[in-house]
């Protein structure tokens, strides 16, 4: 490239780059409101700067995020994300930094993370830009972007059970928050469907660290026995979504199992529990 040439790209990038006063104006303002500026990212779209900036409030309240397109020198909002608890984060991954044209449409995607502090429950929340146009695409409960081969996904997982699973019978019972099923998503005709069955090799690695996670803690099952149980659904839950979810409920019946020696009281206890979890579960009556 010649320097005339290089000098032409610098002089083009400069001039789509935000100018430090237009974001600086936004910050200004929220600063006087109580909010300070956590984090931003800019790219320019159609030759104009497009930003996306977070502002954390000074007395540790909730975040808020804001998203605009900048027009000689000025910054005009066109979406915002308030919270009164949330905690806000933009995505650091490169497929969720770098306004990305995930959906094959055009449009550019902005990817960030919102979190329920009470809860520690959080969400990846995708916007796009298009034509001066924000619109929020898409959110994915306890969602990040993952990598199989060349194509960008995006792992999600949601508690189908409810956040506070509660199972047991008379003398024994606890309470899982981490029943956890993860599905796969991919772009695919403008919009993001599931894919979970296509990738038969992510979840080959969660069930092999999901098994030995159980290993571990079935040695204490009294400490241990809410995080045991969400961790045996999550493991059906993934044989599930690769196919297999016979194998899934059979493996249940292994983690369950009942010592030789224990007392009937113990053994139809669990064989209770399994009754509810195959009701819960919507398992075939001809699986044993």
């Amino acid at each position: 490239m010649t320097l005339a040439a290089v000098l032409l790209a610098v002089a083009a990038w400069s001039s789509a780059a935000a100018p430090p006063d237009a974001l600086k104006t936004k910050a200004d303002e929220w600063a006087s409101r109580g909010y300070r500026l956590k984090d931003h990212v800019e790219h320019a779209v159609d030759g104009l700067p497009v930003v996306a900036a977070v502002y954390g409030a000074e007395d540790g309240s909730g975040d808020r995020l804001e998203a605009y397109v900048v027009v000689k020198s000025t910054a005009y909002l066109g979406y915002s994300h308030p919270s009164r608890t949330d905690r806000l984060e933009l995505d650091t991954t490169p497929a969720g930094r770098g306004f990305h044209d995930l959906l094959k449409n055009g449009s550019r995607i902005i990817a960030y993370h919102a979190t329920i502090r009470a809860l520690n429950a959080s969400s990846l929340e995708l916007l796009s830009y298009k034509k001066f146009h924000f619109m929020r695409v898409a959110s994915f409960p306890e969602g990040r972007f993952v990598q199989d081969g060349d194509e960008p996904l995006i792992l999600s997982r949601d508690l189908p059970l409810g956040r506070f699973l509660s199972i047991g019978c008379e003398g024994y019972g606890t309470i899982s928050q981490s029943a956890y099923r993860t599905r796969l998503y991919a772009p695919v005709r403008a919009k993001f469907v599931d894919v979970s069955a296509r990738h038969p090799r992510l979840y080959d690695e969660e069930i092999s660290r999901k098994e030995a996670a159980l290993g571990r803690l079935k040695d204490d099952l009294q400490k241990n026995a809410g995080e045991y149980l969400g961790l045996a659904l999550s493991l059906y839950y993934d044989y599930a979504a690769r196919g297999d979810a016979r194998k899934g409920w059979a493996r249940q019946r292994d983690f369950f199992s009942v010592p030789a020696g224990a007392p009937s009281s113990v053994r139809s206890c669990f064989e209770a529990m399994r009754k509810d979890l195959r009701a819960r579960l919507d398992i075939p009556a001809d699986w044993p």
